[in-house]
C-alpha cells in the first residue's frame, strides 16, 4: 500500500493538489483550552469529547477514517512549552479509553515538569487532522 501512495504522490498534479489542500485547511480542525493548575483529568476528558464531536462530521470515503492528533502545550507568546503527537489512530481509539489515558499521562507529566508554572497563562492547543477529509477533497478535485 505504501509503495502506491509513494507513486501516486511522484505525481506532479497530485503533490500540488495535496499541497492546495493542505495550505487551505482541508481537514485541519484546532481547539484551544485555558489550562488551569491540576486539571490534567478534566482538560484531557474535553479534548477526547471534542475530538469525538469532530469525528462526527468528517468524511470517509471509502473507509478512509484515519486522523492525526497532536498537542502543545502554548505559552502567552505563542511560544510552544511542551507538545506530543498521537500519530494516525483510527476513531475507535477515542472510545476505548486509549487517547484520554494517553492524553491524561501526558498532561499529568507536563505538570510534575513544572510546564504550566513557566506560563501562567498557558493553554492547550489541540489539531486534529482528517485523512479522510483530504482523500475526499482530492477525489473531487479529479
Amino acid at each position: 500500500m505504501a509503495n502506491a501512495i509513494t507513486r501516486l504522490l511522484q505525481h506532479r498534479s497530485l503533490r500540488r493538489a495535496v499541497h492546495q489542500a493542505l495550505e487551505s485547511g482541508v481537514g485541519l480542525y484546532r481547539a484551544v483550552w485555558r489550562i488551569e493548575p491540576g486539571a490534567a483529568d478534566v482538560i484531557s476528558g474535553e479534548l477526547v469529547a471534542w475530538c469525538r464531536e469532530v469525528l462526527g462530521s468528517m468524511h470517509r470515503p471509502y473507509g478512509v477514517d484515519s486522523v492525526s492528533l497532536a498537542i502543545a502545550a502554548v505559552g502567552q507568546d505563542n511560544q510552544p512549552l511542551a507538545s506530543a503527537n498521537f500519530a494516525v489512530l483510527q476513531p475507535r481509539a477515542f472510545y476505548d479509553g486509549a487517547i484520554e489515558a494517553e492524553a491524561q499521562e501526558t498532561l499529568r507529566r507536563w505538570a510534575e515538569e513544572g510546564v504550566f508554572q513557566q506560563e501562567p497563562a498557558a493553554r492547550l492547543s489541540a489539531v486534529l487532522f482528517s485523512w479522510g477529509d483530504l482523500t475526499q477533497e482530492l477525489l473531487l478535485a479529479g
